[in-house]
């Protein structure tokens, strides 16, 4: 435990930058994601390793991570001196060798990579993959779930199905359901929503009746191989293999989206991890280590599209020499002497992630930590069961206690949202603090 950290977190120079920031800045920060009604956000000047420093020089434990990227914590050196290194050299938005290389070092860990293009976000990398699965079938829908977060895109964000015969989304939220509320949005296209299907993750029925009768509409099948971003609901035994075979039949593109679950579930990613091969796959977060990039990937016969043109797939700062140089150095210090920086993160997440559910059960046997040791999400069940897919949480108010707990870490110096990613930088005394600040803040919400 860093015994530097101050307890009674004072934010005077905080608050006054916040007012400064609302004069430029729409509610002071940068995604309306982060902004909660009276919120005032912390305005970080520093950070080394797993910790952060606030511009009122508080410091802080961080379990965000720059909402994941961070896999090997902040100012990594050997990501610093790449950076240094290929600025030295050429930061031009030109055809580079280090492009080259960062797309080696990505194909030769991630399965279904033969080719690979480089975008600035995981959104970018989405929005390519889908036009590359409508180029590569002819076909106009694709097919998402309750409760993923796919970026920011109007057809991929919030919307609430009437009719679950034909489940095509409408602008719109539904009351027992928080995730809607939270990704609903004004000013879309008209028709967006039009242009794909909403159904149930962790259901093959639901996704074989789809098919059975609208399989000759779907392009795609774009989801999170983990529902990471809400419940951290991991897939059923057979799913992931059970949604290849149904692509397989009905000649659609299955999509991982591994903005993620890429880097943090292990180099090879969650198709890795299960062993089943998408088509296509996106990445972010974690590929560049905290650097602003991202990359859409797959099997040659899908992303020769791109190759022929077909698809335009373009972007100035796509491919930009220092966010090639983060790739390099990131996946270069994730594989190196066998991958120990990774069983590391694995080690020191699953340390965390079992301390919590014990606590947890100790003090609110409703709440737990799903997901995987590189990245824990917050669930909240009434009958303490594993969560499995998002409409097994629909009806409670499980932001309530999840909000008290979060809102309780972070008064006490724990950097977090409901998912808490662990870095490379990460070590045990670092988990007993984060997990000592736990148990302080059930016992105050439970009055143990």
């Amino acid at each position: 435990m860093n015994e530097t950290v101050i307890k009674s977190l004072d934010k005077v120079a905080g608050k006054a930058h916040y007012e400064r920031a609302c004069q430029v800045i729409p509610g002071g920060m940068m995604s309306n994601f982060r902004r909660d009604e009276g919120y005032v956000p912390t305005y970080y000047a520093g950070g080394d390793g797993a910790w952060l420093t606030d511009i009122d020089g508080n410091q802080y434990l961080d379990y965000s991570l720059g909402y994941g990227p961070s896999v090997l914590g902040h100012n990594p050196p050997a990501v610093t001196r790449a950076l240094i290194d290929q600025l030295k050299r050429f930061s031009s938005c030109e055809s580079t060798v280090v492009q080259t290389e960062a797309a080696e070092r990505l194909a030769a860990h991630v399965a279904c990579a033969e080719l690979v293009r480089f975008a600035c976000s995981g959104t970018e990398a989405v929005y390519n993959v889908c036009r590359i699965a409508r180029a590569h079938t002819g076909r106009g829908k694709i097919v998402r779930f309750n409760g993923h977060y796919d970026g920011g895109l109007d057809e991929l964000l919030g919307g609430v199905v009437a009719d679950q015969a034909y489940p095509v989304p409408h602008q719109g939220e539904r009351e027992d359901d928080f995730f809607s509320q939270l990704a609903n949005t004004q000013g879309r296209a008209p028709h967006a929503l039009s242009d794909v299907f909403l159904i149930e993750w962790n259901d093959l029925d639901a996704l074989e009746t789809l098919f059975s009768a609208h399989g000759d509409e779907i392009a795609g099948v774009l989801m999170e191989p983990v529902m990471v971003n809400v419940s951290g609901c991991l897939p059923m035994p057979g799913y992931l293999e059970g949604v290849r075979e149904l692509c397989n039949r009905y000649g659609a593109v299955l999509i991982f989206d591994e903005v993620i679950t890429g880097f943090r579930m292990g180099l090879g990613g969650a198709q890795g991890h299960f062993g089943v091969t998408p088509d296509l796959a996106t990445f972010g977060k974690a590929l560049g280590a905290g650097f602003p990039v991202a990359a859409f990937c797959g099997r040659r016969e899908v992303m020769d599209v791109v190759t022929r043109t077909e698809v335009i797939a373009g972007g100035t700062y796509n491919g930009h020499p220092l966010a090639m140089a983060a790739v390099c150095a990131t996946i270069d210090e994730l594989a190196k002497d066998d991958g120990a920086a990774m069983a590391h993160l694995q080690a020191m997440g699953t340390l965390l992630g079992e301390g919590l559910n014990r606590l947890f059960a100790q003090y609110e046997p409703h709440l737990r930590v799903q997901g995987f040791p590189g990245a824990w999400t917050l669930a909240y069940e009434p009958e303490g069961k594993a969560i499995v897919r998002h409409a097994q949480a629909l009806g409670v108010d499980s932001h309530l206690p999840i909000g008290a707990f979060v809102g309780g870490m972070q008064g006490r110096g724990i950097v977090m949202q409901t998912r808490m990613c662990t870095s490379v930088a990460h070590n045990a005394e670092d988990v007993a603090h984060a997990l000592a600040m736990a148990e302080d803040t059930l016992r105050e919400m439970t009055g143990a």
